[in-house]
């Protein structure tokens, strides 16, 4: 009798827990797959069409001012989210870099990708335990990132300045209002508005 209860306790118990995950794992499939798929898809669009995804970006530039970006004495100032990091990231570390006075990255993966493919331009592989060391036509780095942001990446782990200084990461805290899927919830906090702000005065 008590193993005839102890298997219907079993069975009750393993069916509010099946629902349970099955309702979160509906969840983060139907609210986590379709943005993870757009991301994965603008990922390989930007790796096969790089140059002329740069080229658009020295065209938006150039409409403001030829000369930006393109010297030591007319650099940029760059706000950057997820992928436009990593864009961001290799155009101030290229051959014919964009001379960026400050960056901020939030959301951003350009250090993941540098482990996974080195970028090239002016950049060394990472080894471990050795940040490569970034060109001098990148001055200053904040990387805001949420810890439960799943496409966020610490940048001072992979990098460091030409001065020998670390990006400045910024970890955000996390509130349960935001829920799980953390990626582009950074357009409404105070901390990136300060952040830029910040960057706006420098």
């Amino acid at each position: 009798m008590i193993r005839r209860h102890l298997a219907g306790l079993d069975r009750v118990a393993g069916a509010a827990v099946q629902a349970v995950v099955a309702r979160v794992n509906h969840s983060l499939r139907s609210r986590l797959s379709p943005a993870a798929t757009r991301f994965l898809g603008d990922v390989l669009v930007y790796q096969r069409h790089r140059e002329e995804i740069q080229g658009r970006v020295w065209d938006h530039i150039a409409n403001i001012d030829p000369e930006l970006g393109r010297s030591p004495d007319r650099p940029v100032r760059v706000v950057a989210h997820s992928l436009g990091g990593v864009i961001a990231v290799d155009m101030a570390t290229g051959h014919d870099p964009m001379w960026t006075a400050s960056l901020l990255t939030f959301g951003s993966q350009a250090a993941y990708f540098h482990l996974c493919d080195p970028r090239g331009g002016q950049l060394a592989p990472y080894a471990a335990n050795q940040p490569v060391t970034l060109p001098a036509s990148l001055t200053r780095w904040t990387n805001l990132w949420k810890p439960l942001d799943a496409l966020a990446f610490i940048a001072s782990r992979v990098f460091r300045l030409a001065d020998g200084t670390l990006p400045c990461d910024r970890p955000l805290s996390h509130t349960v209002t935001t829920g799980l899927w953390t990626y582009s919830v950074y357009w409404d906090l105070p901390e990136l508005a300060s952040a830029i702000s910040d960057i706006s005065s420098q």
